[in-house]
């Protein structure tokens, strides 16, 4: 039994103001590096007690893991060693005793020493037969040793991190995720990248509608690490979960914003945080892509790591994980994005979520020897490079299939003359394709190419949904995408055959789609010749330039009406004045950069458009209450009419919102939700081509509801 660290008086104290001064940033700890000691330096029971002290008043600030975050210090690993290694243990003795924050020096020395030993051990010091004495602590140094990999296993751990004014954290009534409310998740939650596996980007909630989103105000906010980020927050039975730049994962009370946990990945030096969509959640797991390609699942509970998967890239340095993980079957399947030519091309993995191993991969560059492997030119597979996965999959249960979009390659010379061996395509499979996997085997099940050896990355990326359409006056189960040129098109499901295409007349670089196969017909200005250089002059006049009529702001249907709302942004490629311009520009448009189009997928006819200023930023959410809720470049957040795309409701927010917002109901009450962020390859093009300038730094959390009067 451990005697109490802290008078009865001033623990309720200090378990309020710690959680508050860590989101407020006035609490900087202490970070303790990988350690080592001389034997007889501790003893394995005096840790085992400060273990028990550590869970009861440590973790809420630092986690379970000892990882820290933003503005509190690790106390393991590299971030230890770089600042305690090779120093007396007597420096960290005095760092410890001005803790807690409320009490300083209210744990007294023998809890102290107890810490201490917890956190030698922790990181690899040897026990030995002699306990630490606080009155006897000179010669003993923290040597700055290898790491060791030891894991923390909490005895209990209570979730009750907010204080006395919520004596019952929602931790505590966090319920498991399970198979069936991924595929048909509650109206409540948002669980999912776009709410559901269809990626349909819509909520059925309605308490926020037409005649009241003018009232519609910040309850609560939160700073986040600044840099890239295209976050889409979770929602489960009232808890937020958040990924940030910087590989920070947090857990809030979606409520009011009290954060009750937070873990951020230790990365290498030189490993740079990449932007990422948001994590997956499962059973009592939550699935976390980060920048070292790695896959963690931590407990949703408490954000203590449960495994930690290293993703096999075959010596490759080049790979990110820029997806946000989706789960199916008890599999966690994500795609591999190549920054650069990476050999061989890039690949979609599934991993147990019991175990933490690899379960398949597939390929997106079609090896020489399988299926697809004659239509690169000849070239090796070292040669063969691309098919980036940007963006979760879609899921049919009823098929069992997977849908994705590989990006095109990165080297266009090498396809531009075709080889003369016999059955030899510069096809370039399977970029720019809607492939259909088996989800339990990952195997080929289909795939349609929607543009063939793309010379001009006009990627075919993006989201993939499902939706039951009319063709013919027969109603088909298909996958709607659309291009980089506005060129949205339908394939049936199960089989992969071409439907249908919608061309919103935003480029000149096809000519003609043939009505029977889908198959496109090049203008002659934008096939490049062997050796073309592809700069500004040798592309004048092409539309859309590389950032396309759509990129990764994702559009959103309502399957009530038949609506596809598609954000997107006029731009062409004009070197002759330095500047992007419209394709059609005239007075009554010019500068009008940014746009949305209402497409009724059953006629396949434009609704409406409403153009703007700046370009779209975030991605699109609707409602079944009519609302469309949508961001911009200029950092302007807002709700318009689902029916002409009025303006109901907007809030100028502190960054561009280059992200996905989503919308969840707790104890009766709608919430809007979105994240605002610098860095953004996409957003930082978009500022440039409009003229508009952002600060440089800062991303916040944005949650919005009705007043509650």
């Amino acid at each position: 039994m451990i005697e109490s660290k802290l008078s009865d008086s001033a623990k309720p104290l200090a378990k309020f103001l710690m959680p508050r001064l860590l989101a407020s940033g006035f609490l900087v700890l202490l970070t303790t590096p990988a350690l080592a000691q001389t034997p007889g330096g501790y003893t394995v029971e005096q840790a085992d007690q400060g273990e028990v002290v550590y869970e009861e008043q440590c973790a809420v600030c630092h986690g379970y893991n000892l990882e820290g975050f933003e503005f509190v210090p690790s106390l393991s690993g590299n971030f230890f060693s770089r600042r305690w290694g090779d120093r007396p243990i007597s420096d960290l003795a005095i760092s410890l005793q001005r803790m807690p924050p409320a009490l300083p020096g209210g744990l007294g020395p023998k809890i102290t020493s107890q810490l201490i030993a917890f956190l030698l051990q922790r990181n690899g010091a040897e026990a030995g037969a002699t306990p630490l004495a606080m009155a006897d602590l000179d010669g003993f140094t923290i040597p700055a040793q290898a790491l060791v990999a030891t894991e923390l296993n909490p005895s209990d751990p209570s979730y009750d991190t907010n204080g006395p004014l919520v004596p019952v954290s929602r931790l505590n009534n966090l319920t498991p995720v399970t198979n069936a409310m991924l595929l048909n998740p509650p109206a409540d939650d948002w669980l999912i990248w776009r709410r559901t596996h269809e990626n349909l980007g819509h909520s059925p909630l309605v308490q926020i509608n037409k005649s009241n989103v003018s009232d519609l105000e910040a309850v609560w906010t939160w700073s986040l690490p600044s840099g890239a980020n295209m976050m889409t927050p979770l929602v489960h039975d009232g808890v937020l979960f958040a990924y940030s730049s910087g590989d920070v994962v947090q857990a809030f009370d979606a409520t009011n914003g009290d954060l009750l946990w937070s873990y951020q990945r230790e990365l290498d030096e030189g490993t740079r945080p990449s932007s990422k969509k948001g994590v997956a959640i499962f059973d009592d797991k939550i699935i976390v892509p980060t920048s070292d390609v790695h896959i963690l699942a931590l407990e949703a509970k408490t954000g203590r790591l449960i495994w930690d998967h290293e993703i096999d890239t075959q010596g490759e340095t080049d790979f990110q994980l820029k997806s946000a993980p989706m789960v199916v079957n008890g599999k966690a399947i994500i795609g591999m994005t190549g920054q650069t030519a990476v050999p061989g091309g890039n690949f979609i993995v599934a991993i147990d979520l019991n175990s933490g191993e690899e379960e398949w991969r597939f390929y997106t560059i079609a090896r020489p020897d399988e299926p697809g492997g004659n239509t690169w030119n000849n070239l090796p597979l070292e040669e063969r490079t691309g098919g980036s996965v940007w963006n979760p999959g879609s899921y049919d249960s009823d098929l069992n299939l997977l849908y994705f979009g590989p990006a095109p390659t990165y080297d266009t010379n090498s396809l531009r003359v075709r080889s003369d061996v016999l059955g030899v395509t510069t096809d370039a499979l399977y970029t720019n394709s809607t492939i259909a996997l088996n989800a339990d085997t990952g195997e080929l099940v289909w795939h349609y190419q929607h543009m063939p050896n793309d010379q001009l990355d006009h990627d075919w990326a993006y989201e993939r949904q499902i939706i039951n359409l009319p063709v013919d006056g027969v109603m088909r189960k298909t996958i709607v995408t659309g291009g980089k040129e506005a060129i949205f098109e339908a394939v049936d499901a199960a089989t992969g055959d071409y439907l249908f295409s919608i061309d919103l007349d935003m480029q000149n670089v096809i000519a003609e789609i043939d009505p029977r196969t889908g198959e496109k017909t090049l203008t002659q200005q934008s096939i490049p010749e062997p050796g073309q250089v592809l700069d500004g002059l040798s592309l004048n006049g092409i539309c859309p330039d590389a950032l396309g009529a759509r990129n990764m702001q994702s559009s959103s249907y309502n399957p009530a009406t038949g609506i596809l709302y598609i954000p997107m942004q006029d731009t062409c490629i004009n070197n002759l004045t330095g500047r992007r311009w419209q394709k059609y520009p005239d007075a009554s448009t010019d500068g009008l950069w940014g746009m949305v189009k209402a497409i009724n997928l059953e006629t396949r006819e434009v609704i409406w458009t409403k153009r703007q200023f700046a370009p779209p930023a975030s991605g699109n959410l609707t409602t079944d209450s009519g609302l469309l809720f949508s961001g911009s470049v200029d950092r302007y957040f807002r709700a318009v009419d689902q029916s002409d795309g009025s303006v109901l409701w907007q809030q100028r927010l502190d960054n561009s919102p280059s992200s996905y917002p989503i919308t969840y109901r707790v104890e009766g009450k709608q919430y809007v939700a979105v994240a605002t962020n610098a860095g953004s390859f996409l957003a930082n093009n978009m500022e440039r081509t409009a003229g508009i300038n952002n600060p440089p730094s800062g991303a916040t959390l944005w949650v919005f509801a009705l007043p509650s009067n």
